[in-house]
């Protein structure tokens, strides 16, 4: 018999059955086309509705079968300075921004028709993505979103990198993040904080815009990647600020690592209670959290909420 914990004491002073919210989907669908990153090439994407509890799900269209990739942390693959998934084969890269903008805004259901495995780029933030999705108009489904509950501290990472799990008596998911450059890269100290809820993505973080260094830059193109790229659609660091270009907020950069959790946090398919703190993190110390979270959290829905509230009533 499982163990039943009154999921009251982990929500103080809120009347938690409000705590399962409606999941959503998207009114009717929306394509934008622009060209990826690292490859240069054109690709056109369209967000699709799609059916209570079938989460976030990629399809390749341009191979046979339109291949479904599911968003979710097993599929991910390791890949530097991007997020990947592949599944049976097909692949999707740099999706990154795409689930920082459906789970910002708090979409669970949808599909994402691609006929390139590489996400377009655009101005290296997640503001095309919100404004499509806006435009395609957010729906409350009538299935409810299981929560994942940090009901113990813990910490991953090393040294130099590292992430620090809370518990969150408020019952809210905030993030945090300390930027802390290597020796002579040209950005100083920064650090973010923020609670997710799409009010606070829209405002604060669905700007921010991808970032590197001049000579970070300059060695991808001798590599013959980023070839399309210029500094207006990333930002370019230098020792006198953006190449050809400026800062909307003075720690963008910061602001933009807390995106990519977003993004990345994404893959876990719940919504999360919790406070998350990374210092130093990347896309890789983003997803070892996830998979953490999957073993370290409680899981509530709405059924078990309500069984919990029987066996209360039931023991009064």
């Amino acid at each position: 018999m499982s163990t039943i914990i009154d999921a009251r004491l982990l929500f103080p002073g809120k009347e938690v059955g409000k705590s399962f919210r409606h999941q959503n989907t998207i009114a009717k669908s929306v394509s934008l086309t622009g060209f990826g990153f690292w490859t240069g090439d054109d690709v056109t994407i369209h967000f699709i509705p799609a059916p209570p509890n079938s989460g976030i799900v990629f399809v390749r269209s341009d191979l046979f079968g339109s291949s479904r990739i599911p968003a979710l942390v097993q599929y991910r693959e390791e890949k530097p300075r991007q997020t990947s998934l592949v599944c049976q084969g097909a692949r999707v890269d740099m999706v990154e921004h795409v689930l920082a903008a459906l789970h910002g805004l708090r979409i669970d259901n949808c599909e994402i028709w691609t006929d390139q495995p590489e996400m377009p780029g655009f101005d290296g933030s997640s503001k095309m993505f919100v404004d499509a999705l806006l435009k395609a108009e957010i729906v409350p489904q009538p299935a409810k979103r299981p929560v994942r509950v940090v009901t113990r501290a813990f910490r991953i990472g090393t040294d130099q990198s590292y992430m620090i799990v809370t518990t969150n008596r408020r019952g809210m998911c905030e993030f945090q993040y300390t930027l802390v450059p290597e020796e002579k890269y040209p950005l100083p100290m920064q650090q973010c904080r923020f609670e997710l809820s799409p009010e606070q993505f829209q405002g604060e973080l669905a700007l921010t815009r991808t970032f590197i260094a001049r000579h970070e830059a300059d060695a991808l193109l001798a590599q013959g990647l980023c070839k399309r790229v210029t500094p207006q659609n990333v930002l370019v660091l230098t020792e006198s600020g953006p190449l050809e270009n400026s800062f909307r907020y003075d720690n963008e950069c910061a602001r933009h690592k807390a995106l990519d959790m977003v993004g990345d946090f994404a893959l876990l398919g719940y919504d999360l209670v919790g406070t998350f703190e990374s210092v130093r993190g990347g896309h890789a110390l983003n997803a070892e959290c996830v998979r953490q979270l999957l073993e370290r959290t409680m899981l509530l829905d709405q059924e078990q909420f309500n069984q919990e509230q029987d066996f209360f009533r039931e023991a009064a």
